[in-house]
């Protein structure tokens, strides 16, 4: 053996065909349809018999091949033929027709032959040559290729011929079969021609796949409309979809059209790879309805409009029907599984749901039961709920992109999880929105407007602020109310947790200490938060006052040796040179800082989502109130003048 040849178990061929080489049904398919691929007018085949001794065969007029292309193609395991040869087939020199659709694609078609016997002969003819090529397969090698005959030259036919050679299997799948199972996916195309042991397949080799119905079409005449249903979807709609026939002659390709799937299919996919239509309708030639190269029909033509509407809705009609013993057996089983849910319902409300599930089974053929036992249950849930419909008028409001983000948000999150989080998200934003239009205002009242923000938001500066340990101390705050001997201050009584002053508000805020048996021993982090209103500058001496509140609580015995105290002096405008900390025994820290500074820590400790989300519906109809805040009331001079009268 050579250093790396690629070694095959005798499993392979099966293992990469499949069916292909397994399954008779699948393996005429494919052979018929390289026919087809090869622009074939007429296929004969000649069907294996083990008593007869009579060995497979199938022959056609096609383009044929040459050595080259036929020792290029069947070596290259993974054959692209679309790469190859492009996704249509053109007629042989000296053959009229319109251009094909082809099936071929990976090129495993060419092994289907070994499902009718172990070996095959392969005799192609193209541009004058003529090869014959003995095919096989071995436990280690699944396609070997042994050349018996070449002509250069002479031969003046085309097409390709294969016959099987060895043993005959006995395959389980007879002549009537092969008939039906050619027939209910080749017989779109009057021009193109399979017949089987001599005999021409025809619409009666499928009676069991066949219905036909006569419409008449008002002014014109009467077209025909055969229905073929091979009961079971194909990979794909080739050789599915509307064949039009004028006079036995196809007029353009048998497929589903864009009016087709707008007017007759309506999603119904599954049905798009399972039902043939070929529509005859000869008066249409009459009318100079059909282009001259018969390609297509001419789109202004009144005829063609009129016939082509009347076929779509009985088409359509036809599907509907076709289809009902199905959506019956589907709606059985989604009442039988929401039942107990539906029944636990209010007649009306359970009225409802009835009537949902069978316009959805009706009307949208593409759910399965899951999905429509899902939705129903939704609806059920709805029903039930005080809101009702509103969410539903949600989402049908979102942009599909969002509606595909709301899916992976709660394939990953429940919905109660998201909910907690947003709503910490949409408190945080609130905030932020609030603060930033009533610093706006001069001269605000820091004690009523803003001091009540800053106790929700110490997370404003920094993340060591974030703990919810953070608590509102009395006791401080009553210490220093008596500092300043101010029982009557602006605000205490509405405002006990705060402390006013004629130019600020001053808020503490305390996380406990504990000692080694986790007894309470004070506090271990005192916040001062001072409020200054606006267009107050800020200097040392905002910073001395808070420095004096500290020193106040310390001879208290509030603030320790070990608690560590962070002072937080807030304004719109900070003097000149006074923008530094001031520290007190590597403990205590004051800090002044602009309002606008913090808005920004804010935001950004918010990953820039404020300014991301500014138009979600809670800062919308926040910002309409605060507007109410920010604007003057208008005062009507005649009103005001008649009062001072």
């Amino acid at each position: 053996m050579e250093q790396g040849t690629l070694l095959y178990d005798e499993r392979f061929l099966e293992s990469w065909a499949g069916s292909i080489i397994t399954e008779p049904a699948t393996a005429i398919v494919e052979l018929v349809a390289n026919c087809w691929d090869a622009y074939a007018s007429e296929v004969q085949i000649t069907w294996p018999d083990v008593q007869l001794e009579r060995q497979f065969k199938i022959s056609d007029n096609g383009h044929g091949m040459t050595r080259e292309e036929f020792q290029y193609i069947w070596r290259t395991i993974a054959y692209n033929r679309i790469s190859a040869q492009g996704n249509v087939a053109t007629p042989p020199l000296g053959t009229e027709g319109q251009p094909r659709a082809v099936f071929g694609k990976n090129g495993k078609g060419r092994f289907a032959s070994f499902c009718f016997a172990d070996e095959y002969l392969i005799t192609s003819r193209k541009n004058g040559q003529e090869f014959v090529c003995r095919v096989k397969r071995t436990p280690t090698n699944p396609l070997v290729l042994e050349e018996v005959s070449f002509t250069a030259e002479g031969i003046k036919e085309h097409g390709t011929e294969i016959v099987g050679n060895g043993t005959i299997p006995r395959i389980g799948f007879s002549e009537d079969q092969a008939r039906e199972m050619i027939g209910s996916r080749f017989l779109a195309n009057p021009a193109f021609k399979v017949s089987v042991n001599g005999s021409q397949i025809t619409f009666n080799d499928i009676p069991d796949l066949l219905s036909m119905d006569d419409i008449e079409v008002p002014r014109y005449g009467t077209v025909k409309i055969f229905h073929i249903d091979t009961k079971k979807a194909d990979k794909t709609t080739k050789q599915h979809g509307i064949a039009w026939w004028v006079q036995n002659r196809a007029v353009g390709e048998c497929k589903w059209s864009r009016s087709d799937y707008e007017r007759v299919l309506d999603g119904r996919t599954s049905e798009a790879k399972r039902f043939t239509f070929i529509v005859q309708a000869d008066f249409l030639n009459q009318d100079y309805a059909v282009l001259e190269d018969w390609s297509g029909f001419r789109e202004e033509s009144t005829a063609w409009q009129k016939t082509r509407e009347m076929v779509q809705d009985k088409i359509r009609e036809i599907i509907f029907d076709s289809s009902q013993a199905d959506r019956d057996a589907k709606r059985s089983a989604v009442i039988e599984r929401i039942g107990n849910t539906v029944n636990s319902l209010a007649p009306l409300s359970k009225d409802r749901v009835e009537s949902f599930v069978n316009e959805v089974v009706d009307t949208c053929p593409n759910f399965g039961e899951q999905e429509i036992v899902q939705l129903s249950s939704i609806l059920a849930k709805l029903e039930k709920t005080k809101s009702r419909y509103g969410l539903l008028e949600i989402l049908h409001n979102q942009d599909p992109h969002d509606l595909d983000a709301l899916h992976e948000m709660l394939s990953q999150w429940t919905i109660g999880m998201a909910k907690i989080v947003l709503d910490e998200i949409q408190t945080r934003l609130k905030l932020i929105n609030e603060l930033r239009e009533k610093i706006k205002v001069a001269g605000i009242d820091e004690v009523h407007e803003l001091q009540p923000l800053f106790e929700k938001g110490l997370w404003m500066f920094g993340a060591q602020f974030e703990s919810i340990e953070f608590t509102s101390n009395k006791g401080m705050t009553t210490v220093i109310r008596e500092l300043f001997g101010d029982t009557k201050g602006r605000g205490t009584r509405n405002r006990p947790d705060f402390v006013a002053m004629p130019d600020s508000s001053v808020g503490f805020y305390a996380r406990s200490s504990y000692d080694e048996d986790y007894n309470e021993n004070g506090s271990e982090h005192v916040v001062i938060v001072d409020l200054k209103t606006t267009r107050l500058p800020l200097g040392s001496k905002e910073k001395e006052q808070v420095w004096k509140y500290v020193k106040e609580l310390k001879s208290k015995g509030y603030i320790r040796a070990h608690t560590r105290v962070d002072g937080f002096v807030l304004g719109d405008v900070i003097e000149t040179g006074e923008e530094e900390p001031r520290t007190e025994g590597g403990s205590v820290k004051i800090i002044p800082i602009l309002y606008d500074t913090i808005l920004i820590r804010a935001e950004k400790r918010l990953l820039n989502l404020y300014s991301k989300v500014q138009d979600a519906p809670f800062l919308v109809s926040q910002q309409e109130e605060l507007r109410k805040f920010t604007d003057p009331l208008s005062v009507k001079q005649g009103e005001l003048l008649s009062e001072v009268i």
